[in-house]
């Protein structure tokens, strides 16, 4: 092939990674090929650059590689990111979720299919950039015929394209990121203050407290359509089982400060009276002195358990909290099989609850139910509550529901599956309430919303809570709007999940509380 011809192909394979690459978006609905149609200016600007630029200058056609390649990476990681929690990448918080995808992907489909998974795309990326680093090395050599060809097609392009896209997507980045700095020096001064409240949590003396986060229980499950009918039965039928037990049950919505992921940082959020939203404030939360409210339970007289299923490594995050026990997978006394990356399911954790935390004095109990948990199959049986013993009966037969590959294969498999595990826990935290709560007050809280494949695009962080007890003058202290039975009313105002630390310590103590300013 003629040295002149292969420059061409060359020059038009770089024209067409140009064209895809540049205009490259972070949200799965905007790839269309309508959004590609109509290249940015910028592409325009990157050819006359290229054609003009003097042959042999590698640097500066090196350096324009590099940083279309980390630019992509960056849209692909935000991509990423919106589709799992609905909010873009940020380096200086998100990189630890490199480790938990690892663990959540491992869990669902094996260590060798994620491992095949991230080798191959590793190797798609880097391909497309040898291709692109080779292709518009033609175009500082091409003759002159085809470099009048390239500066024709810049100025159709920069008379037709479509605005710019390189200088706002950089300027956003380094924005956004000098906010989040902003936004941490904020925190560290919040976190810095003087925090402790004087609670003596008199209105709850001799009573159990026990405070259950659902996993991926979020208010798209109660309001989207496809949920609702199955949602708002279960609900529904909760609350009668519950009446019918003497129970009295108040539900509201919270603003929680995670999407898709990142549990503790929910949990955190609630217990610490801060919003912990990112890893790096986490692990600041962890290092600090500011009181939990375990330790406000544990200082009032009740002894302080964790409940973890989950948890399957060394937990010194443990120490901040201050329970004066924890229970993680292994010592749950769990002797079934799993249910894919969940450990063990919710019937089992509840009778583990009772079994080892309840058997001296008042407890507050924080534990976390994770059958919700993605990949949202298979679904355990419910089984008769004698039966459960060691878990053991839960021999991998007591299921229903395909693999994760076979639910993942569709978005709506996804979503049913999804709805049957919620449909799952709520029922059998009703039944448990029902059967052996007896006088604690119990608070279940959705922990955050699930991805928005499943959640929708355009769901809040809201989440649901309910607050439920015999006594129903103790779910007359709380301050602020809150629905009776377990539906929350759809217009009542979303509170932060932030507020609940100080709102818990304050209305069970004598003063009372009043809502806040």
């Amino acid at each position: 092939m003629r040295p002149d011809v292969s420059r061409g192909l060359r020059a038009g394979l770089a024209v067409v990674l140009l064209s895809l690459l540049l205009p490259l978006p972070i949200r799965i609905g905007d790839y269309t090929f309508g959004h590609f149609v109509r290249p940015p200016v910028d592409l325009a600007v990157i050819l006359l650059g290229l054609v003009l630029l003097p042959r042999g200058t590698r640097v500066l056609h090196g350096l324009l590689v590099a940083g279309l390649a980390v630019l992509t990476l960056l849209r692909l990681a935000d991509l990423g990111m919106i589709m799992a929690f609905q909010r873009g990448f940020d380096p200086i918080l998100d990189l630890h979720l490199l480790a938990s995808g690892w663990e959540l992907a491992r869990g669902s489909i094996g260590a060798l299919a994620t491992i095949a998974m991230i080798g191959g795309a590793i190797l798609a990326f880097l391909a497309v950039f040898a291709a692109l680093y080779w292709s518009t090395g033609a175009l500082p050599k091409l003759d002159w015929p085809g470099r009048i060809a390239c500066l024709g097609l810049a100025a159709a392009i920069g008379l037709a394209g479509r605005p710019a896209v390189l200088p706002s997507d950089i300027t956003g980045r380094i924005a956004n990121y000098r906010e989040t700095i902003v936004d941490e020096t904020r925190f560290a001064v919040a976190l810095a203050r003087d925090d402790r409240i004087a609670a003596d949590l008199s209105a709850l003396a001799g009573r159990d407290v026990i405070l259950l986060f659902v996993e991926s229980y979020g208010r798209s499950w109660l309001d989207a359509v496809e949920y609702r009918a199955t949602s708002h039965a279960r609900l529904e039928a909760a609350e009668a089982r519950l009446r019918q037990a003497g129970f009295a049950t108040r539900s509201a919505w919270l603003d929680a400060p995670t999407r898709g992921g990142q549990s503790w940082l929910s949990h955190a959020t609630f217990l610490s009276g801060l919003r912990i939203g990112s890893q790096p404030r986490y692990d600041a939360l962890m290092a600090s002195d500011r009181f939990s409210l375990n330790r406000l339970f544990a200082r009032a007289g009740w002894r302080s358990v964790a409940i973890m299923p989950a948890i399957t490594r060394d937990w010194p995050d443990a120490a901040w909290y201050g329970y004066d026990a924890v229970f993680a997978r292994d010592d749950l006394g769990y002797r079934g099989q799993p249910f894919e990356w969940v450990t063990m399911p919710d019937q089992y954790t509840l009778t583990a609850l009772d079994r080892l935390a309840r058997d001296d004095g008042p407890v507050m109990v924080e534990a976390a139910l994770i059958s919700s948990h993605a990949p949202w199959t298979p679904t355990p049986d419910i089984l008769p509550w004698e039966e459960i013993g060691d878990g053991a009966i839960f021999d991998g037969t007591r299921r229903s529901g395909a693999t994760p590959r076979e639910v993942w294969s569709d978005p709506g498999t996804i979503r049913a599956a999804y709805s049957r595990s919620l449909d799952y826990t709520l029922e059998i935290v009703a039944q448990w309430i029902a059967r052996f709560a007896e006088d604690a007050l119990v608070i279940v809280v959705g922990d955050h919303q699930p991805a928005p494949l499943v959640a929708g695009q355009e769901a809040s962080a809201t989440v649901p809570i309910h607050v439920i007890a015999r006594d129903s003058g103790l779910l007359d202290r709380l301050h602020g709007s809150w629905s009776d039975g377990m539906l929350p009313g759809p217009d009542i105002p979303v509170r932060p999940m932030s507020e609940m630390r100080e709102m818990i310590a304050t209305c069970f103590s004598s003063a009372g509380c009043a809502a806040p300013e």
